[in-house]
């Protein structure tokens, strides 16, 4: 397996119809709304597409790895792409300067990133969890993943889109520094 760029044009041609890859169509639309192609990066079995990642980092300080958006293509699942794509999406963060890195996880991904090694701190009003974590070394375990760190406390905490509205973690008293 190799990681290399992925156009649009070559995820579209890996979708199949099986019910597990729904997503990908999904994955198609917020790439095409969001215009992230440029940060796509494929798992690739010599011209088979097996997943993809997209992962975007912020330009304002402190730098936010986020991971837009997952996908492994249903015949392909059980061979640790996902993972190998999560793994990589780090070690571009890392290697860009980012100090924290984020995800959004639809429910049925929860179980997958979990484990992988990420902690899942709440339930967003969107029914996904957020996990966010200060890089501190080569892996999600290695994350702080406490809402003491100003940048996770203020997601955690953000009204509206993206914030929390079920807390999974302790949550630290008397915080008075952050302003949300």
């Amino acid at each position: 397996m190799n990681l290399r760029s992925c156009s649009a044009e070559e995820f579209k041609a890996a979708i199949t119809d099986n019910p597990a890859d729904k997503f990908a169509k999904t994955f198609v639309a917020k790439a095409n709304m969001q215009n992230q192609w440029e940060f796509c990066v494929g798992a690739w079995e010599d011209d088979t597409l097996l997943g993809a990642i997209i992962t975007t980092i912020s330009k304002r300080p402190p730098k936010i790895a986020n991971l837009q958006l997952l996908h492994t293509f249903a015949e392909h699942r059980g061979k640790h792409v996902g993972s190998i794509l999560c793994k990589d999406s780090l070690r571009i963060a890392i290697q860009n300067d980012a100090l924290y890195f984020r995800v959004s996880a639809e429910p049925d991904a929860v179980k997958f990133y979990e484990r992988i090694g990420f902690t899942m701190l709440g339930k967003q009003k969107s029914g996904s969890q957020l996990s966010m974590f200060r890089i501190d070394g080569d892996t999600f375990e290695k994350g702080d993943y406490s809402l003491e760190n100003e940048p996770i406390y203020k997601a955690v905490h953000k009204k509206g889109k993206g914030g929390c509205v079920e807390i999974f973690v302790p949550d630290p008293v008397g915080i008075t520094n952050f302003l949300i």
